[in-house]
């Protein structure tokens, strides 16, 4: 698995890609790999927005992007977060802490969990262990004055453009998208799917707790109702045919539903059903870079267990043994 690999250092960590008049896409270069985690980056006036901070562990290179931009990170005025993973949110508190007028917003069910990490920081730990610190770095909270939860369909006054709140659960519960009308731009998060450049496979990612199938399904026809002519997705970047790539996500997870479904009667434990899950990977993604970046965005073992959880909690398939 990508996980246990040593991988050099890349050029585009920390750089900034304008991608149209006002927004520019910052590669994180998460454990060292291009692409794997983005935020977007909004200015316009004396206003100054991320969507997505990606975890405190690549800080530093969110900061050198938004310089690299030509801005003052200490200028961010508006966070908007997709959901709370940590891959998306984790660093949310300590740019709150440094910039104490920047209002973070955030699904009102995620709100808490940014004001009072504790249980967030609980569950990862759970499922990375002694990786936490080298995957995410430090999780804060975010102050309850600096949060503002928004509805579904609620408008954001930002960097010289309104962006709609659309609530998309499926992925998470706490799921957002932004919608960019004037630009036909929509922001997926991770209910868009992952997907890297040069590639056509999007893949749902599928892990613990909150998989929704069905609510996935809603989520994408209110993204494919909107008319998008660009998707900005957290894990790969700017694409541009949209109805291919939204029409493959629910086929996609329902591929990835039935393997699993499949393989944990056949009486698969936890690494079988990993292995098997990165081999589907595999053969839709032939670039082997591609496929470590793939791999890194959306692990199979975080697949294995997402799914495994779903149907176990649906009665598809019995609790496997220990």
């Amino acid at each position: 698995m990508a996980g246990d690999q040593i991988w050099q250092p890349v050029a585009t960590a920390g750089t900034a890609t304008a991608v149209d008049d006002g927004t520019w896409m910052i590669d994180l270069g998460f454990q060292e790999r291009s692409n794997v985690v983005l935020a977007y980056l909004l200015a316009a006036g004396d206003q100054l927005a991320l969507i997505e901070s990606g975890p405190t562990a690549t800080l530093p290179n969110l900061l050198a992007g938004i310089t690299a931009a030509g801005f003052d990170p200490a200028r961010l005025t508006h966070l908007l977060v997709s959901h709370i993973h940590l891959d998306h949110s984790g660093a949310a508190g300590v740019l709150a802490r440094d910039n104490p007028t920047l209002t973070v917003f955030v699904h009102p069910i995620g709100a808490p969990h940014l004001i009072d990490p504790s249980r967030l920081v609980a569950s990862a730990t759970r499922l990375y262990a002694d990786r936490m610190d080298a995957l995410w770095g430090e999780v804060l909270p975010v102050p309850m004055a600096q949060i503002a939860p928004l509805a579904d369909g609620e408008t954001i006054a930002v960097a010289g453009r309104v962006l709609s709140a659309i609530h998309t659960p499926g992925h998470a519960s706490h799921h957002v998208a932004y919608w960019d009308p004037e630009r036909a731009a929509l922001f997926t998060g991770d209910v868009g799917g992952v997907r890297m450049p040069g590639t056509s496979y999007a893949c749902p990612p599928a892990p613990p707790p909150e998989l929704d199938p069905a609510a996935w399904a809603i989520s994408v026809d209110r993204m494919r109702a909107l008319g998008a002519r660009h998707l900005f997705l957290t894990h790969g970047g700017r694409f541009s045919d949209v109805a291919a790539h939204l029409g493959q996500l629910m086929p996609n997870l329902a591929a990835l539903r039935a393997l699993a479904k499949t393989a944990l009667l056949a009486g698969a434990d936890h690494e079988r059903l990993t292995s098997l899950i990165h081999d589907g990977m595999a053969s839709h993604v032939s670039d082997p870079e591609a496929l470590v970046d793939l791999e890194w965005a959306t692990p199979s073992y975080l697949a294995a267990s997402g799914l495994t959880r779903f149907l176990v909690k649906g009665g598809e398939v019995p609790t496997p043994a220990s």
